[in-house]
């Protein structure tokens, strides 16, 4: 008995040492094995969301607070120069104003997409003149006052290609036309003097564009579109750029603040608008883009 006793013990210490050996061999495949079925989750387990949803629709509202600086000369002719203008200091025009800009943005696919764009600055004012001008083929004396008016509206149309397209950084070249009108009008009441004056010009832009995430929330952004080119003796150019900080609220929604820099520069030698305009708007721009 003794004998069958010291048998059975000899066993159990056996498999308890064997349990040890073959704990210790699997324990580090287990643990390998769980730590894999953690970094990859399952078809079926829900997926984490996205910083930025991939959309194919941007709305953009900005307002900008300008700061104005214009000089402007209408001509009599083509051989005959009149008054350059300081239209702030001369005509007395505001040389700030809170201005809105609107944008639509469609993304018909990964790397395109396509922007429609507008803005309208509209001035007015009356003043003593402070010495003589002569605007287009009128005089108009000192001490006379004068009402003016100077307004440009303009609407663009991009196409862009994203080079670059990911979740935390884009990348596009840009292709556009802004159409640029601009209106002068100046007005003595006392003389019955009244020359009203408009000029459209299309202005083809190259640019580039880009946004990088530097963390899940925040981002810099900038854009700028330029070019000049001469078409039926009226030359132009245009530049419009901006550098921004935005802050993402969710995948849909962004705030941003930075500065925009807007100038157009138009020279005519067309014998119906002789002349030139070189305005320049800029100033801190807040911004809000939905995205769809």
């Amino acid at each position: 008995m003794r004998e069958e006793a010291d048998l059975l013990k000899q066993r159990v210490i056996g498999w308890a040492l064997c349990a040890q050996l073959g704990a210790g061999l699997l324990s580090p495949t287990l643990a390998a094995a769980a730590e894999n079925l953690n970094d990859k989750l399952p078809d079926w387990a829900p997926k984490p969301k996205p910083n930025i949803v991939e959309d194919r629709f941007r709305a953009e509202v900005s307002v900008l607070g300008a700061g104005f600086d214009t000089r402007l000369r209408i001509d009599p002719s083509t051989t005959l120069e009149g008054t350059t203008i300081d239209a702030e200091d001369d005509l007395k025009l505001d040389d700030s104003q809170f201005l809105i800009f609107g944008e639509l943005t469609l993304l018909p696919g990964e790397r395109h997409l396509v922007r429609l764009n507008g803005l309208s600055v509209r001035r007015s004012a009356r003043a003593a003149l402070e010495r003589g001008i002569v605007f287009d083929d009128q005089v108009y004396f000192r001490n006379e006052i004068v009402d003016s008016e100077l307004d440009l509206t303009m609407f663009g149309l991009t196409y862009g290609y994203r080079f670059i397209a990911s979740e935390r950084a884009e990348l596009a070249a840009t292709f556009g036309i802004q159409v640029a009108e601009v209106e002068a009008n100046a007005v003595v009441r006392n003389r019955v003097v009244r020359d009203p004056e408009n000029g459209v010009a299309p202005l083809p832009l190259v640019g580039l564009e880009g946004r990088f995430d530097f963390t899940p929330h925040w981002s810099v952004e900038a854009r700028v579109q330029y070019l000049t080119a001469n078409i039926e003796d009226v030359d132009g150019s245009i530049m419009d750029s901006r550098l921004a900080i935005a802050y993402r609220t969710n995948p849909h929604l962004v705030f941003g603040l930075g500065y925009r820099t807007f100038k157009v520069k138009i020279d005519s030698q067309n014998e119906d608008t002789p002349g030139f305009v070189d305005m320049t708007l800029a100033g801190p721009t807040l911004f809000m883009r939905a995205s769809l």
